[in-house]
């Protein structure tokens, strides 16, 4: 599984553990239907996006509890021996129906559907909203990224800033789910077969006599794939020693890519930086931008005129400061053939197993979520394995096409429509 050597059974509540041992001593084996869903949209988010089944496969299929785990539970004294036993032997049976990844969704909608003996379900609780929360969460926020570029290529540069080695690949993941281009993630374009990308540092500039000799010495390196970094001193500067490198490359036959800009007054710097190459004769350099970007910066410098053929977007992505978290829950919505449900104040739920429905043709009209349909046409399908990245992008991409597009804008979204409808109990 993702970057785990040991068994990630452990990866768990410890109210997890202390059900599951009292659903077996009082020989409550009959299934449990448990349901996820989010409460509701982060602050000027009009949508979801689903994500996080390829890790979810993995997580299923190592699932055991291995010796060292079953002697550290032994351990901590909460547990009997015949349910350390029971443990050892377990073998998961579960089966899931979820939104397949890529599929655009809103709140209240069941998600995802576990069930199996409820002691096996309620032990994958903690781990899967651990996987599903921030997957969904930065494919969401990748997916919004890409509309506020509207279409100029976006590089994931998050690395660094992210809570850890495993958020930093479920950030790449969604990224690349969203049709990011590339990531600066070595380790995480070897994982997901997707392209690495990075340009220079500012230490590699400042470590030369000069400007002038690092942006030569680079280009020597990497001919046209070069992207100059000009912001280290003076970007105005930077950018004409770039076009003066680029030039001088250019009659020995190697087009330079470009330059990349990364502080200061970033509109008005790609202004420049494009006049000045078309005056130079140097259209073919091309502008990339970094520099605590989110949805709205982006938005907001094409919307000033910015000159740019590629951004590189890192902290607001991977820690997702606009959205850190999302109420994403698991509830037991039926035990065996009883419909359960929840009335607490602000964190009701509807009773029994459900179905969701997509009305519309080329433009999505309305959700409806209701008492399951096995004839309906249901956005919860049967899960087994996760399906290639191509597969996802294209859904998804369909699915935007038919988003009513007040739903999708990155500031003040309109609400999409979702009914409930055939319940006995309607306190959502």
């Amino acid at each position: 599984m993702w970057m785990m050597r040991a068994t990630p059974t452990l990866l768990v509540d410890l109210y997890e553990l202390t059900m599951a041992q009292a659903y077996f001593r009082t020989g409550m084996t009959e299934r449990g239907y448990f349901e996820v869903f989010i409460r509701h949209l982060p602050e000027q988010w009009g949508f979801f996006v689903m994500a996080g089944l390829a890790e979810v496969e993995d997580y299923l299929r190592a699932f055991r509890f291995a010796p060292e785990d079953v002697e550290y539970l032994r351990s901590t004294g909460l547990f009997a021996d015949d349910f350390l036993r029971y443990l050892a032997v377990l073998e998961l049976d579960v089966e899931v129906r979820c939104l397949p990844e890529g599929t655009i969704f809103f709140p209240n909608e069941p998600v995802m559907e576990v069930s199996g003996p409820i002691a096996h379900a309620q032990l994958l609780e903690t781990y899967i909203l651990n996987i599903l929360g921030f997957s969904i969460v930065t494919a969401t926020l990748a997916t919004r990224m890409t509309l506020a570029a509207g279409g100029i290529p976006i590089v994931d540069f998050g690395m660094r800033r992210a809570q850890g080695p495993v958020s930093a690949l479920r950030a790449a993941r969604g990224a690349q789910l969203a049709g990011w281009k590339a990531t600066s993630n070595v380790f995480a374009a070897r994982l997901l077969n997707m392209p690495p990308s990075g340009t220079m540092a500012h230490s590699f500039v400042e470590a030369h006599e000069s400007e002038e000799e690092a942006f030569r010495a680079f280009a020597e390196l990497y001919g046209e794939k070069t992207i100059l970094l000009v912001d280290t001193y003076d970007t105005t500067e930077g950018t004409k020693i770039a076009a003066r490198v680029a030039r001088d490359f250019l009659q020995r036959g190697v087009k330079l890519r470009g330059i990349r800009l990364d502080s200061g007054d970033i509109v008005a710097q790609s202004k420049f930086a494009r006049r000045y190459f078309k005056e130079q004769g140097l259209e073919f350099l091309q502008i990339f931008v970094s520099g605590n970007l989110d949805e709205y910066k982006v938005s907001d410098m094409l919307a000033a005129g910015g000159q740019f053929d590629g951004f590189g977007v890192g902290t607001h992505f991977t820690v997702s400061r606009q959205a850190p978290s999302v109420g994403i829950v698991y509830k037991l919505a039926q035990y065996g053939d009883r419909p359960l449900h929840k009335t607490s104040a602000d964190k009701a739920t509807l009773p029994g197993r459900k179905s969701v429905i997509r009305l519309g043709g080329q433009r999505f009209e309305k959700d409806i979520v209701k008492p399951l349909d096995p004839t309906a046409n249901d956005l919860l399908r049967p899960f087994t394995s996760a399906e290639p990245i191509t597969t996802i992008q294209e859904r998804l991409q369909h699915q935007l096409a038919a988003l009513p597009e007040p739903t999708e804008v990155t500031r003040n979204p309109a609400s999409y429509p979702v009914d409930f409808v055939g319940f006995a109990e309607q306190v959502l």
